[in-house]
């Protein structure tokens, strides 16, 4: 092993297809065929851990998804209310859209393309500091929508650091156009980032040292 091998580990992780970064997170139908419900352990303590590398407070009446096809979403929440598009989901991304080491930037770039291939153009509303299990985050709401669709979207989510990567932890709430959004549903969001942390060092940060170990 070698530094070159890890940094080509990066490099080739760092790829992500954008039409499939486009329709990620959209509203999906009720149906989930390319997807498998994952166990998750109870720790005893009133979280659960998935994959022995996270753990977290289990939203309440959500199913959990994984394999969702778009190269980017790790594990998603999803929820079902009413009407379609009328659903929320949480999800885990570590594969966040850009090129930017910066936050704010790479924020900028990711919010071009996200959900454009729903025909909604996301708008930024308001940044904030926020944290994500120690690690310093930038907590981002925006909202959109498409009339021709009869939907709209709002959306929350926390974008960090894991070495020099960016993920996020993030929360999107659909409903029609006439619909009503459900604060209740971002604060449940907040109670699964609160309690959202790393069981051990996540890959990005591993890789990041074994490099660090080899200069």
């Amino acid at each position: 092993m070698n530094n070159k091998f890890f940094l080509n580990v990066l490099r080739k992780t760092s790829l992500v297809l954008i039409i499939a970064f486009a329709y990620g997170c959209a509203a999906v139908g009720s149906k989930h065929d390319k997807t498998n419900e994952s166990p998750l352990k109870p720790t005893g303590h009133g979280t659960v851990t998935l994959d022995g590398v996270f753990e977290f407070a289990k939203p309440e009446g959500y199913k959990m998804f994984r394999d969702l096809g778009d190269g980017e979403t790790i594990f998603m929440f999803f929820k079902e209310e009413g009407e379609f598009p009328s659903q929320t989901s949480f999800f885990y991304n570590d594969k966040v859209y850009g090129n930017a080491l910066e936050l704010e930037t790479r924020i900028n770039q990711f919010f071009k393309y996200f959900l454009v291939g729903r025909g909604v153009k996301m708008e930024i509303n308001k940044i904030e500091d926020g944290m994500i299990d120690g690690r310093n985050a930038l907590l981002v709401y925006s909202s959109g929508e498409n009339p021709y669709r009869n939907e709209k979207v709002k959306a929350m989510g926390y974008f960090y650091k894991l070495g020099q990567y960016i993920v996020s932890l993030a929360c999107t709430q659909w409903r029609t156009m006439d619909g009503e959004f459900d604060q209740k549903r971002f604060q449940e969001f907040e109670t699964f980032a609160n309690s959202f942390k790393y069981l051990k060092k996540p890959f990005y940060e591993e890789v990041e040292a074994r490099i660090n170990e080899l200069k």
